[in-house]
């Protein structure tokens, strides 16, 4: 018994270090950084499901199946203004075509893997996941898919909390908070990080002409038209590159 006794702890202590030490847990602190944003978002997202009569369990199971913020808060307001689910699809397709981007960016990392595997990923192919695990592929350090679940559980799981709270005490948060903030400094936080490539720079640039040049436009026309237009030209820049 006492040579047990010896043995446990140091077996314990060391399956301890070995998880610390994972990519899968790296990947999960890589996005504490980003929850400063993350989280407002979320709040503001649940908050905005109880003041549109949206149900609590259709702001989750939505926050799974969109996970975008800004995709989700649009879906949520355009379903309390009654918009047909056709509508409401079609518009949150619309927003998320800069995924195109991404995806077409992470790809080459992600060939040769599973059909399981890719679904599951793109599935949470997200702007801070993207930027940390494309570091963290570029880096050579190996380990970069499990980075990229470590990361996708953590955000969702924190995303997910964030909504729950924002639908069940977000009403006691003041006006005076200026949450609707969040949103624009996170994305510009995002857009900061995004151009470091050229093909990333003239999306960019043709995001903001066509929003630019739509604005006069109603309904938010500018933006769902400045969004795919970014996204097309910004995929052919990167094919064309690599």
């Amino acid at each position: 018994m006492s040579i047990d006794s010896r043995t446990e702890p140091p077996a314990a202590d060391e399956r301890a270090r070995s998880w610390a030490d994972s990519p899968a847990w790296h990947g999960a602190r890589s996005m504490l950084p980003w929850l400063a944003g993350v989280a407002p978002l979320g709040l503001i997202v649940g908050t905005t499901s109880v003041a549109n009569d949206v149900p609590l369990s259709v702001a989750l199971v939505s926050g799974a199946l969109i996970f975008s913020g800004s995709s989700q808060l649009t879906a949520i307001e355009l379903m309390g203004d009654g918009a047909g689910i056709a509508a409401v699809v079609a518009t949150v397709v619309m927003m998320n075509t800069h995924l195109l981007i991404l995806g077409s960016s992470i790809a080459p990392h992600w060939r040769g893997m599973p059909l399981r595997f890719r679904l599951v990923a793109s599935q949470v192919l997200i702007d801070p996941t993207f930027i940390e695990s494309d570091r963290r592929y570029r880096s050579g350090l190996g380990g970069g898919h499990a980075f990229y679940l470590g990361a996708a559980v953590a955000l969702g799981v924190a995303w997910h909390l964030a909504i729950l709270v924002g639908a069940t005490v977000g009403a006691m948060v003041p006006a005076s908070a200026h949450l609707e903030w969040v949103l624009p400094l996170f994305v510009l936080a995002e857009l900061v990080q995004y151009i470091r490539t050229s093909s990333i720079m003239i999306a960019v640039a043709v995001g903001g002409g066509v929003a630019y040049v739509t604005s006069a436009l109603p309904m938010n026309a500018a933006l769902l038209l400045a969004i795919p237009s970014a996204a097309v030209i910004g995929v052919a820049a990167e094919r064309r590159a690599s």
